[in-house]
């Protein structure tokens, strides 16, 4: 009995676990910029069949393509911000392959939308954030 148990939990540790990492990116272009330029990015400039996408709840499925073989991968883009234009988080997962895959894609991404689209605006100043005025000079 002890024999197995210690059987099952060296397989146990053996085994690898399956990859739930994830690489996110924030960028400040609008939603409509990084939905279209993630798009493109994926079906047009890599070539990987995009199997499903959904533009008003942020995702698309794709396969990514390795060696001949298919691995599922996803894109979802997360309004962080309500208020106009951005910041939209992606997040980028290809389960089955190394982080840097999907890292990769968000870098390319990225050059995508300066590319296409140039710098992003600055980030806006929330409306308490007020400058301090100068100090003056009577304050002597």
């Amino acid at each position: 009995m002890k024999l197995w148990a210690l059987c099952l939990m060296t397989i146990a540790l053996l085994t690898p676990a399956a990859s739930q990492a994830k690489k996110t990116e924030d960028f400040r272009h609008s939603y409509a910029q990084v939905w279209g330029a993630a798009i493109r990015l994926i079906r047009v400039d890599q070539g990987y069949p995009i199997k499903d996408r959904d533009q008003e709840v942020g995702y698309f499925l794709f396969d990514y393509r390795d060696d001949g073989r298919m691995y599922p991968g996803s894109v979802e883009l997360i309004r962080i911000e309500d208020q106009g234009g951005g910041p939209i988080r992606a997040v980028v997962q290809i389960p089955a392959m190394p982080s840097y895959i999907e890292r990769m894609l968000l870098d390319k991404l990225k050059k995508k939308l300066t590319d296409e689209y140039g710098e992003p605006p600055p980030p806006a100043k929330k409306p308490d954030e007020e400058p301090a005025p100068p100090p003056s000079d009577e304050e002597s």
